[in-house]
């Protein structure tokens, strides 16, 4: 008889990969969202420290989702389940959020 709760290994999946949604989506609407009249008339902004080292911050998205892919991978293949494509690859796949990290904090931070 199988457990109607997920387990453990399952609920670390899931709350890493919230986890890296939201810490994408909170990239993205970082800069306030403005109209162009508005824009126009604000010359200046402080960038925040993401906003200043977006090369950093791309790295370090990159090196966490390697390291939590990994792990997961790891304890996967000891209970025998199949990888999925991101355990698989970590590699690929940290380098590919390092870039999309990297591109939505220099597409999306103001001037």
């Amino acid at each position: 008889m199988t457990s109607p709760y997920p387990s453990p290994a399952m609920v670390r999946r899931i709350a890493a990969m919230a986890l890296a949604g939201l810490l994408l989506i909170s990239l993205a609407f970082a800069p306030a969202v403005s109209n162009r009249a508005a824009a126009a008339a604000t010359t200046h902004h402080k960038k925040n420290w993401v906003q200043r080292h977006p090369t950093l911050t791309a790295v370090g998205a990159g090196v966490v989702t390697h390291h939590a892919l990994k792990v997961a991978a790891a304890r996967d293949k000891a209970r025998g389940k199949r990888l999925n494509w991101a355990e698989r690859h970590p590699t690929l796949s940290a380098v590919g959020v390092g870039v999309v990290t990297h591109h939505v904090i220099k597409k999306h931070t103001p001037k």
